[in-house]
């Protein structure tokens, strides 16, 4: 596959032995009654995968977990993007980053009850984040915790939780207080979904992709939260969701690398065989020259998520605050869009028969779709790269006064000499001298 030659030789080992379990797995039964939902829930692919070890490969063995990497764990959503669907990565990608936070903050209470069985796949998991009013701008959820004595009752709603109507358990985000900043009073909350007030309130599967998640509108009904069910402490919860993202992203743009790689594959594989004008597909530059681009495009996609995962690893042994997240938001954006644009570009070069569903480059488009929304849509992506643009790269010894005012000076070039007085064209004597100067960087000769 693309990017191997960044790994290392256990890496690759560790990706050749995951790469036949997860496609022992996966049946094209399986992959047509999910995009035609009729299949709520992945739920016993899920199962198998925790039966192999394959589920939140980053949670540490003393938490429960297998005890591996981030890298680890992007690897086998690669694979499960490549071999099975985006639902199918989905739905495993929770147990790592969900798995990140039980096992980073939760109780053992909670690591017993909940994470254990969900990275043994017994117990499904799906997220509350997404709210009516709160989407890209989380500051702006309103679920909230009301304390009845016992601990708390939960009211509001989210929606498109994916896994709602299969899952044992939900990690929310709700409020607790009237703080004027929303993000001081922010709480996690582990919810029994087995509790009379979590309501269904409308099944969302009517979605262009990404379909067989069991997605779905919930109401909290004065759902009961024990206090032991409080992931962190109360007004910790905006950086231990930040941190979730962080990890989220990586994951699950490795996902789409895998579907969009065979997507790709597929259509070189159709242009190397369909002849037009007497010779294959492929050998029309037009063509070939497409797909080389989006190879390219993949593989550099490849080595960010590579570098993004391994800057994880670094602290997998403390919690990762905000540490690369712009290499996290770069992996996610560059990856993200390189998929959908592969696949696309795949569907194009196959023509009229890769928009049938004799070949799956059609679901691909459609899933990878999705990605550039979930997980922080594109354009969140690129914030948080231009936030950090203008907090690194600002230059405190460019000349900002002499911006529009270059006649007097170059605000990069120091010692640069304004333009001269100025002089009427008629004036042929006069001449000008451009003195040579160095760049603040250096000559470039040293």
């Amino acid at each position: 596959m693309l990017g191997d030659l960044d790994l290392f030789l256990p890496e690759k080992t560790f990706r050749a032995s995951c790469d036949n379990a997860v496609e022992s797995l996966v049946t094209p039964a399986l992959l047509q009654a999910l995009d035609r939902n009729e299949v709520a829930y992945p739920d016993d692919f899920i199962r198998q995968m925790g039966e192999r070890g394959l589920l939140g490969r980053n949670v540490p063995k003393e938490n429960g977990g297998p005890g591996g990497t981030f890298l680890e764990d992007a690897m086998v959503s690669e694979l499960t993007g490549y071999h099975g669907t985006a639902t199918m990565a989905c739905a495993r990608t929770f147990t790592a980053h969900i798995g990140y936070v039980l096992s980073r903050y939760g109780s053992k209470t909670i690591q017993e009850r909940f994470l254990q069985p969900m990275l043994a796949g017994t117990m499904i998991a799906c997220q509350g984040m997404t709210e009516p009013g709160a989407g890209s701008d989380l500051s702006r959820i309103e679920s909230r915790l009301v304390p009845d004595g016992l601990g708390w009752r939960l009211r509001g709603q989210k929606r498109f939780v994916d896994g709602a109507q299969t899952a044992g358990f939900m990690l929310a985000a709700a409020r607790l207080g009237e703080s004027t900043d929303p993000r001081r009073d922010f709480v996690a909350v582990v919810i029994d979904t087995r509790d009379p007030g979590f309501i269904i309130r409308e099944v969302q599967n009517d979605w262009h992709g990404f379909r067989g998640m069991g997605s779905a509108w919930v109401e909290f009904r004065d759902v009961h939260v024990d206090p032991e069910n409080v992931v962190g402490v109360p007004g910790q919860a905006w950086t231990l969701f930040m941190e979730e993202l962080i990890v989220e992203r990586v994951v699950m743009a490795r996902a789409q690398l895998g579907q969009a790689e065979r997507a790709l594959r597929i259509a070189t594989n159709y242009a190397q065989h369909r002849n037009t004008f007497d010779r294959p597909l492929f050998d029309h530059e037009a063509v070939s020259f497409r797909l080389a681009h989006a190879a390219a495009q993949l593989d550099a996609a490849y080595l960010l998520d590579n570098r993004a995962a391994r800057l994880l690893d670094q602290h997998s042994g403390d919690t990762i605050g905000r540490n690369h997240e712009l290499e996290a938001a770069i992996a996610k954006y560059v990856g993200t869009e390189a998929a959908w644009q592969a696949a696309d570009d795949a569907i194009q070069v196959i023509g009229g028969m890769g928009y049938t569903t004799k070949y799956p480059v059609e679901r691909i488009q459609r899933d990878t779709r999705a990605a550039r929304i979930t997980g922080g849509s594109s354009e969140m992506m690129q914030l948080i790269i231009a936030r950090h643009l203008k907090k690194e790269w600002v230059d405190a010894t460019f000349r900002e006064d002499l911006v529009g005012h270059e006649v007097d000076g170059s605000p990069v070039f120091n010692g640069w000499n304004p333009a001269p007085e100025g002089f009427h064209p008629t004036d042929k004597q006069r001449l000008w001298t451009i003195q040579a100067v160095e760049s603040p960087r250096g000559s470039g000769n040293d």
